[in-house]
């Protein structure tokens, strides 16, 4: 058999593959590059899964101010590997468990109930501990660069530079020693540091065609600095879009499309220089109208953090001009604090897999549900120890949008 046949047997074979997923997608009612990507019995379980986690966001119980409370026995969830749900509970509390909030869900075939040993308060506060030390030691040779609650093993991860022996009796004297925090090897994380661009007159054409309307995770620019447009949202009577800003001096307010020059669209009227968990700043439309659909799905606000192992699509632009990247990518923490240097902390950011590139910080991310796309928040950064990291991190929107007191529509 020559090579031509075996080539056109495999594209064949190709063939028949996507279109046989394509079928079970359709039949399962399921996305289908989830069916392609991870295959149909995660999808089967990762459907179940995901009205377990919107079901069990809508029964914890909040405060009069609308704050979560979480129970004292909830020590976390997540989604695994094989789609299903992880409920973590405190082993010596179970008993209380079976018999609260979530009793109900408990017994759903998806579910998987662990026990372990530390409760979501206890993890939350323990990245509170470790923020203090960072913020009143920027000078500590200990070098911690990010920390985060890992749900899987219950546990608060702390990476560092330059990790030994030595370094871990520094830490367990001056910070914390606790059977609650495991401590790694990192590497420096970066905010996606905003750069020029220079685009052809091809690429220039396109902008003009968008001026009147214009999409989320387009090229914008604010001085000489590039990012990408974020969600659709409103701040009092002005309307207009989220986006990142990294702390930019705003010595240039006005917005342009697609570059430097380009032609004007909006105003930054509520700039944020990356304060606690928010890295955003909203713009008031000018001449344009952003869209308030992606692929042909409906952007809705959504208050519930996504979860671990949660599949999210994130779309921008990257710096090879005004061609919009779209990403399916997943949850990885939802706790994630950075130190970023220069004095600069970041907290509660959520990291995904996947990569980033200067100019997409500020672009979309949402979660796909049916006929309805649920914002979740703008890209911030991504990891520092080479041009294309192996994650990235975003701005959860429900901080955004009360940091600066927007709305989405």
């Amino acid at each position: 058999m020559n090579a031509k046949i075996i080539l056109f047997l495999a594209i064949i074979c190709s063939i028949l593959t996507i279109t046989d997923k394509t079928i079970q997608a359709n039949e399962h009612q399921l996305d289908k590059h989830i069916v392609e990507e991870f295959g149909l019995e995660f999808a089967l379980n990762y459907l179940k899964a995901s009205r377990v986690h919107d079901e069990m966001w809508e029964l914890i119980p909040r405060s009069p101010e609308g704050e979560l409370m979480h129970p004292t026995y909830y020590g976390g969830h997540f989604i695994c590997k094989k789609g299903k749900f992880n409920f973590n509970i405190v082993g010596s509390l179970m008993a209380e468990a079976k018999n609260g909030v979530f009793a109900e869900l408990f017994t759903r075939d998806v579910v998987q109930i662990r026990a372990v040993d530390f409760s979501h308060q206890e993890l939350t506060a323990m990245l509170d501990v470790i923020y203090r030390f960072v913020s009143d030691n920027p000078d500590s040779e200990l070098k911690i660069v990010t920390w985060g609650i890992d749900s899987p093993r219950n546990k608060v991860v702390v990476q560092m530079q330059e990790y030994s022996s030595e370094k871990k009796a520094l830490f367990e004297r001056d910070v914390v020693g606790s059977p609650m925090v495991v401590l790694e090897e990192g590497q420096p994380v970066k905010t996606l540091v905003p750069r020029g661009f220079e685009q052809s007159e091809q690429e220039m054409a396109v902008v003009s065609d968008n001026i009147k309307h214009f999409q989320a995770g387009m090229r914008i620019f604010i001085g000489t600095s590039g990012f990408s447009a974020g969600y659709p949202a409103e701040r009092g009577r002005d309307a207009g879009f989220v986006t990142a800003l990294h702390g930019l001096p705003l010595d240039e307010e006005l917005v342009r499309l697609g570059q430097p020059n380009g032609p004007i669209i909006g105003v930054v009227t509520a700039p944020i220089r990356n304060e606690g968990s928010v890295d955003g700043a909203f713009i008031s439309l000018q001449q344009s109208i952003i869209d308030k659909t992606i692929d042909n799905k409906t952007l809705i606000h959504s208050d519930m953090r996504p979860a671990q192992g949660m599949i999210l699509t994130s779309v921008s632009t990257p710096p090879d001009g005004v061609t919009r990247v779209q990403r399916n990518i997943v949850v990885s923490n939802t706790h994630f604090n950075a130190d970023f240097g220069g004095g600069l902390v970041l907290t509660n950011l959520i990291q995904t897999t996947g990569d980033a590139l200067y100019g997409e910080s500020g672009g979309l991310v949402f979660r796909p549900v049916g006929n309805d796309a649920q914002v979740k928040g703008v890209i911030v950064g991504s990891d520092s120890d080479s041009v294309k990291g192996e994650h990235m991190f975003f701005s959860w929107a429900g901080d955004i949008n009360s940091k600066i007191n927007v709305t989405q529509p």
